[in-house]
């Protein structure tokens, strides 16, 4: 019988010395326990034929890379705005009222990529490059931002960022001329 209890101390403390040597890595559940959640978008366009994805992007603790779960439009105008229940907003603050922006600027996010609206019969003017991609001197823009290439979101403290400099007729105007 000691022999038994002495194996099984034995296994035990190995055991517990294995945890205590395991990596942190992207597997870790603390790591999404722990994760810092924000709004975000890309100016890819949805399988729905919207111009610009919505989304809430998950940082995880100690991790340099995020994921995104992609929303329609309706349920981020909701959450951003404190009316329903999001991760990236726990406190339901209305984000909207707090930073100053015109939740309409959320419809103009396309111009940013587009000279003209891509869908659809509309021929609204939109302030990207030609061929639904912003120019060169429009994605160093963009980089301040955080998007470095096309297929990269805008997050956090970003976009509230973009957002409202999105509202200033001047920085429409830069945008609009970069080369």
């Amino acid at each position: 019988m000691k022999k038994l209890i002495v194996a099984l101390m034995v296994m035990m403390g190995l055991q517990a010395q294995a945890q205590v040597l395991i990596p942190k890595g992207q597997d870790n559940p603390d790591a999404y326990h722990l994760a810092r959640y924000s709004f975000c978008i890309s100016l890819m366009p949805t399988a729905g034929l919207d111009a610009v994805s919505y989304g809430i992007h998950c940082l995880p603790y100690e991790q340099k890379r995020g994921t995104v779960r992609f929303v329609n439009y309706e349920t981020f105008l909701r959450q951003f705005g404190g009316g329903e229940d999001s991760k990236a907003n726990p406190d339901r603050i209305d984000l909207f009222e707090t930073h100053g922006i015109n939740q309409f600027t959320l419809k103009d996010l396309w111009k940013l990529r587009y000279a003209t609206y891509p869908f659809g019969n509309s021929k609204a003017l939109g302030w990207g490059g030609e061929n639904g991609v912003p120019s060169e001197g429009q994605m160093q823009i963009l980089s301040q931002y955080g998007m470095e290439f096309l297929s990269d979101v805008i997050y956090g403290d970003n976009l509230i960022r973009l957002l409202k400099d999105m509202q200033d007729a001047k920085w429409v105007g830069d945008y609009m001329n970069a080369k």
